[in-house]
């Protein structure tokens, strides 16, 4: 099964994806309908409408938590000669930071170091706190794709990462969530970053040094998880600032971001766009 979230009619809705249309669900949003399949019930649904009469948005809601997991597959560790973590490194992103699955990544005007990172999402699809690993692999709900586009000199500015992995509007997430009762809780699945057509990623999730079910576990110990939180479970080899000499993204570049049995993100980068601030009411 596959769910996302869609712009309908100026409307945003929940929808499965049944190959070239979408079937609108009447639920109240995506947390909801993966709490409905978690508990066993049948998912409410409406019409049917053509997949290319919407836009597909990113397969997460507002008050939906999204973690980050660095340095998580052996082929990336040893490009970036950094040793075996002891535990998950976990970082947060914030909500204006994701994007959809054909958004623009905006490349900040502070940075000319931007680089790319296709990334299994795991998402969940029951709460759970102080999970064990086997209770985390059963409240899997689904996987999604990630590039967890990052800034690498904030993100080397200091030990903590949070600043060159919240680059507004970088992220891209989706096209959609394929549930896990079709991929199971730990699949082994082929992931690849081309940009401009070139591939500059290829590798496999089984290359992960901690498996989705165990990161789960993990944060579960310290913070609740609710469905629809997604926790983007790290990168393999092949990341710009490892080449040499380094590559880094650039305006009018085409991301692509592609994980099998799941779908792939196109996102165009453009330069960034600095919003206005508001004047101070006196």
């Amino acid at each position: 099964m596959r769910l996302t979230r869609v712009k309908f009619e100026g409307r945003v809705r929940s929808a499965l994806v049944e190959d070239d249309q979408l079937r609108l669900l009447e639920t109240e949003n995506l947390v909801s309908a993966l709490s409905l399949i978690a508990s066993g019930h049948d998912l409410p649904v409406g019409s049917r409408i053509p997949r290319g009469s919407a836009e597909l948005l990113a397969p997460i809601e507002s008050e939906s938590k999204f973690f980050g997991i660095g340095l998580n597959y052996y082929s990336h560790m040893a490009e970036a000669n950094l040793p075996k973590p002891q535990r998950p490194i976990v970082f947060t992103k914030y909500p204006s930071v994701l994007i959809g699955p054909a958004d623009d990544v905006l490349l900040p005007n502070t940075s000319d170091m931007v680089d790319w990172e296709a990334e299994l999402g795991v998402v969940i699809g029951r709460r759970l706190r102080e999970a064990n690993v086997e209770q985390a692999a059963e409240a899997i709900g689904g996987f999604t794709v990630v590039n967890d586009v990052s800034a690498r000199d904030y993100q080397l500015h200091e030990s903590q990462w949070n600043p060159g992995k919240n680059v507004e509007s970088s992220t891209p997430v989706g096209p959609w969530i394929v549930t896990a009762d079709e991929l199971g809780p730990n699949p082994d699945l082929a992931l690849s970053t081309r940009v401009d057509g070139e591939v500059r990623q290829h590798g496999r999730t089984a290359d992960q040094i901690f498996t989705p079910a165990q990161i789960v576990s993990y944060i579960s110990e310290w913070i609740t998880l609710e469905p629809g939180d997604i926790i983007a479970t790290g990168t393999c080899a092949g990341v710009g600032h490892c080449m040499s000499p380094a590559v880094y993204l650039g305006a009018g570049q085409v991301l692509e971001t592609t994980i099998e049995r799941i779908g792939t993100l196109t996102n165009r980068c453009v330069s960034g766009r600095v919003i206005p601030i508001a004047p101070a009411l006196t």
